[in-house]
């Protein structure tokens, strides 16, 4: 095997751990309800990262899919999976905030972008260029830090997979560590916006019956007394709306 091989699938191995522990579980399965039926629908999915959810709704039906992101590495991996075992998924590389339209499509979701818009103005744009490429009547669905959350119980999430450590006092969005345990654990930076920004700039966009989706965890056998703090404070939300 080549050596950018390697790299690839240590890069896909270790940045698609965090969708196999709980919390990436569960945020799978609210993502996934919070979607229309998929079968026959065209998917664009920004900040696509490895291509883990381009894949996942190809399998559950949904024809064409595209995937966007802005590091070429990424990007690479995600390409080198579709090589391999060929879904038909297209791969572009392109910055959210600067994201032409590819395309009229049915659904398009962005999953873990938003958090990282510097500000409003950029969070407008990013929802503006999400809102461009959506069909008349489809679904736009982000996925993003949770806006109300319990900070005590972020910072006691290890049973989940992983920890949130506020790094810098709180303003319009508060700076937070991630902490994926596992061997070996690795750290990423994020930003939870305040609870209402996001409602108000999908509404500012021009979308309708903006949402905030009902957390799902699996069905698992673990039951309430391993889902229930996660329940009462997600480190996700999700929000949907229609064009």
């Amino acid at each position: 095997m080549a050596e950018s091989d390697d790299q690839y699938d240590a890069l896909g191995e270790l940045y698609e751990r965090t969708k196999h522990i709980p919390t990436g579980l569960a945020e799978r399965a609210t993502l996934l309800a919070a979607l229309p039926d998929l079968r026959g629908r065209s998917v664009l999915d920004v900040a696509c990262g490895t291509g883990f959810y381009p894949r996942e709704f190809r399998r559950l039906g949904a024809d064409p899919v595209v995937g966007v992101d802005s590091a070429n590495e990424m990007v690479a991996h995600a390409r080198e999976a579709e090589g391999r075992a060929p879904l038909g998924i297209t791969y572009h590389r392109h910055d959210a905030d600067a994201l032409p339209v590819l395309g009229v499509f049915d659904v398009v979701t962005a999953i873990w972008l938003l958090g990282y818009a510097e500000d409003e103005a950029a969070l407008d744009r990013m929802i503006g260029n999400l809102r461009a490429n959506l069909a008349p009547g489809g679904t736009l669905a982000v996925l993003v830090p949770n806006p109300d959350p319990d900070w005590d119980v972020l910072a006691d999430y290890a049973r989940y997979g992983y920890e949130v450590i506020r790094t810098g006092p709180g303003g319009a969005r508060q700076p937070v560590v991630v902490r994926v345990l596992g061997d070996p654990p690795f750290d990423f930076d994020s930003f939870y916006w305040l609870g209402g920004v996001i409602e108000a700039a999908l509404t500012r966009a021009g979308l309708r019956d903006v949402t905030r989706r009902a957390t799902v965890v699996p069905e698992d056998g673990r039951g309430e007394e391993f889902w229930g703090p996660l329940r009462r404070s997600p480190s996700f939300a999700v929000f949907t709306g229609h064009a």
